[in-house]
């Protein structure tokens, strides 16, 4: 039996397989392609996005409510306000288109409300049963009291006017000089009339017109003076300022500052030199203020004085002149009758 043939055919099959199969697996050997960098396409459709644990998606409106236009604005008068009841000015609504504010006299919106004025602050001013001293008392007002309203009833005793008043329960009568009107500061500073006032005086100064000086003081209540804050008042009449820069009346105008001397003599040779220097020469104002220099004593008003408004006219020192050398005017000026008067004159200056 020959058999080799078969033995060849069958070496050639298995040689056959054998290479089929090293060449699949070669195949499956060969290296992998370079990895590519692949940017994501991000997720347009809303319904795709997954939810997070730390809180569900927020549902997006699709509609929004309709915002009302805001109609317009009418410019409307406001209501009137009823008087204030406890003596202080009556508040009143001004419309949107108010009348022009007057630029004369009265230069601040009279009302019936006062205060205690030219009391010092350890007493007291008495209320009286009667106009006069003889009558009883009923009551007291305070030095700083406000909110003071007047009746409008009056009398004359002894060269005072006495005026009814009446301040929460209490009505009695006091000496109407020692009240005043209470008034607007804004409008009292503003006021032409009151820079008017303050002019008149300086004219009136400079022209040694006592006629004219007179005429800027309530018939009343006169001019008070001071030489400093702290000596004690000269209280000059209208009939006093009539001849004043010609009269060799004396007065007692204190103690002069650091040596203690009296400090005796006439308007003219005591006050009026003071005013030539320190008022006609000033170069700086104020209102409610007391403009002052370089100074070792004490700059306020007197007790009972701060209720008067009041300017301050001062003379600043020259360039070439030490510090303490100024001058300062502060000038009192009150309501009354309906117009505008000088109330007081206080003098400031260098003290040691």
């Amino acid at each position: 039996m020959n058999t080799k043939p078969l033995f060849s055919t069958q070496i050639g099959t298995l040689a056959a397989l054998l290479l089929l199969v090293f060449a699949t697996a070669c195949g499956a050997l060969s290296p992998e392609p370079e990895a590519t960098l692949t940017v994501p396409t991000p997720i347009t459709d809303a319904g795709q996005a997954l939810p997070t644990a730390a809180a569900p998606p927020r549902a997006i409106p699709t509609s929004f409510p309709t915002v009302p236009s805001l109609p317009a604005v009418t410019a409307t008068p406001a209501p009137q306000l009823d008087p204030v009841q406890d003596g202080n000015a009556t508040a009143t609504a001004m419309a949107e288109q108010s009348s022009p504010l007057p630029t004369v006299v009265p230069p601040v919106t009279p009302n019936n409300s006062y205060r205690v004025a030219f009391v010092e602050s350890n007493d007291v001013l008495n209320v009286r049963s009667g106009a006069g001293v003889n009558n009883g008392v009923v009551g007291t007002l305070a030095a700083s009291d406000t909110g003071i309203t007047l009746t409008g009833a009056t009398a004359q005793v002894a060269g005072s006017t006495w005026v009814e008043m009446q301040k929460g329960g209490m009505r009695g009568w006091v000496n109407g000089r020692f009240l005043t009107p209470m008034l607007n500061e804004t409008d009292f500073c503003s006021s032409e009339a009151v820079v008017e006032l303050v002019e008149g005086l300086k004219t009136a100064v400079g022209n040694r017109d006592s006629a004219a000086l007179a005429r800027l003081v309530h018939s009343e209540r006169g001019l008070r003076v001071r030489t400093s804050w702290w000596n004690p008042e000269v209280r000059l009449s209208r009939s006093d300022l009539g001849t004043i820069f010609s009269s060799t009346t004396s007065y007692d105008w204190g103690v002069h500052d650091g040596s203690g001397l009296p400090w005796v003599g006439s308007f003219t040779e005591q006050i009026q030199p003071m005013l030539v220097q320190d008022l006609m020469a000033a170069d700086e104002s104020a209102c409610n203020t007391i403009l002052h220099g370089s100074t070792a004593g004490l700059v306020r008003l007197p007790d009972g004085y701060e209720a008067v408004n009041f300017y301050t006219l001062q003379r600043t020192p020259a360039p070439d002149a030490i510090e303490f050398d100024w001058g300062s005017w502060v000038i009192g000026i009150e309501q009354r009758d309906g117009g505008l008067y000088l109330s007081y004159l206080v003098h400031f200056a260098y003290e040691i």
